[in-house]
């Protein structure tokens, strides 16, 4: 069965971030873009900005399950790290609509991010 476009854009998207490829966000976020993450709102600009300050602690992502429902996909990763944290369960729901991820709400499992935001703030002061 054909991929929906859907499922190939979300599938694009993590595979840039995990591949540290930023640039090529650009083309796949709407202008409008709006994403979520425990509450707070953001911006296409402060989005790509969230996701940058996360690379130096990411090694990979590996994507394990795509979902769609038309022109919404769910993908289920590991947001894979070089910290003791190892590996951080993520979930993203990415809305498509004309060619462009227009939504993004990101959930993921906090019980070791403590650890990866320790690792970002020691690496950032160096």
């Amino acid at each position: 069965m054909p991929q929906s476009e859907a499922a190939i854009l979300a599938t694009a998207y993590v595979d840039s971030v995990g591949a540290k490829k930023l640039g090529l966000l650009d083309d796949l976020f709407a202008e409008d873009l709006v994403a979520t993450l425990a509450g707070d709102t953001f911006d296409k600009a402060q989005w790509i900005s969230a996701l940058a300050r996360l690379l130096p602690v990411l090694v990979r992502n590996d994507i394990r399950k795509v979902f769609t429902d038309g022109d919404d996909a769910c993908v289920v990763y590991d947001f894979v790290t070089d910290t003791a944290a190892g590996a951080v369960p993520c979930v993203e729901l990415v809305t498509v609509r004309d060619g462009r991820i227009v939504t993004i709400e990101l959930i993921f499992e906090k019980a070791n991010w403590p650890v990866v935001v320790a690792a970002l703030q020691e690496r950032a002061s160096r």
